[in-house]
């Protein structure tokens, strides 16, 4: 069977939309954020964390200067690796810093995009500090947000 003239596949139009929007980086950030121990291997993946993507450079994340040195040396196989995932030259460099990886309950959020009461707390909170940390993010609106607010107050009740 023929394809009719002028029909576009789904894919093709997500593709030339998300271009054309300048959507192509973010959508790709989310994807390695998903999936980066697959990307770079579980020892990698466990102590460091693909924070942003601006300007086709890939800001990481490390868990400690002794991994931020690490990183350097292995930067040109990280980069090899993200060109192979990501397709042709949409990573050209690396910018590496120190710092925290997100919680997995903030991850998990803002990476699956799941409203924040399916993520399972970890930390045991009594029933009264539940109460008032609900209370408190009520007026918060952004999922991502609440998600990071309520671990923060999660650990600090926890405490």
């Amino acid at each position: 069977m023929a394809k009719r003239p002028g029909l576009i596949a789904i894919p093709d139009v997500l593709g030339r939309l998300l271009k054309s929007h300048g959507m192509e980086s973010r959508m790709l950030e989310c994807t390695l954020q998903q999936h980066w121990p697959e990307v770079v291997g579980e020892h990698i993946g466990h102590h460091t964390w693909p924070e942003s993507i601006r300007h086709r450079k890939l800001y990481l994340v490390a868990e400690n200067s002794v991994w931020l040195q690490q990183l350097r040396f292995l930067k040109p196989e990280l980069l090899a690796k993200l060109s192979s995932c990501a397709g042709g030259d949409a990573i050209t460099d690396i910018v590496l810093r120190v710092g925290t990886k997100p919680a997995p309950e903030v991850a998990a959020s803002a990476a699956a995009l799941l409203p924040p009461a399916t993520v399972e707390p970890r930390v045991a909170v009594p029933d009264d500090a539940r109460t008032s940390i609900e209370a408190a993010l009520e007026p918060v609106r952004d999922p991502a947000l609440q998600a990071q607010l309520r671990a923060l107050f999660e650990k600090s009740a926890s405490s």
